[in-house]
């Protein structure tokens, strides 16, 4: 699938995901937010710190230089 493909099916602005790292940030972006409504709901803590893990993650793979 190309990006415009993937954008068009998950409902993002085809203008908003320009190449992959664009892709990492758009799902950095989510998970924040899904951590947000976690926490207002009192999901179990273990499950909120093992989805900050990943969106930690993601965000520095977004940041991150070769090398």
């Amino acid at each position: 699938m190309t990006l415009d493909q993937i954008a068009r099916t998950y409902g993002i602005n085809p203008n908003s995901l320009n190449s992959k790292d664009d892709a990492l940030k758009v799902g950095v972006t989510s998970i924040q937010e899904l951590v947000k409504g976690m926490e207002s709901r009192k999901v179990d803590k273990d499950f909120i710190d093992a989805v900050k893990k990943l969106g930690e993650f993601l965000y520095d793979v977004s940041n991150s230089t070769i090398g």
